[in-house]
């Protein structure tokens, strides 16, 4: 299971990497996207044992960071559809 969410990670990393380039002008796909690789992120750094003063460090700043790129990625959709209407 470890080594699936690690992948997964990379995997949604690339994504965002690549969503950076090619999604400029819908910014609410990076953020979005950002937002998984957190959480995957804090599901990965959950599973380890035991969890150090870093690991909990980890948890609570990705979870803070992918609440806020949550919250940035609603936004952006909403003023996207707010300019197509």
């Amino acid at each position: 299971m470890g080594n699936v969410l690690s992948l997964a990670i990379v995997a949604v990393a690339i994504f965002a990497a690549y969503a950076l380039k090619k999604f400029y002008d819908r910014p609410y796909i990076v953020n979005f996207a950002l937002a998984a690789m957190l959480l995957l992120i804090v599901v990965r750094t959950v599973m380890l044992q035991p969890i150090t003063g870093l690991g909990y460090a980890a948890i609570v700043i990705c979870t803070v960071a992918g609440i806020f790129q949550i919250v940035l990625g609603i936004k952006s959709y909403k003023s996207a559809q707010q300019v197509q209407a």
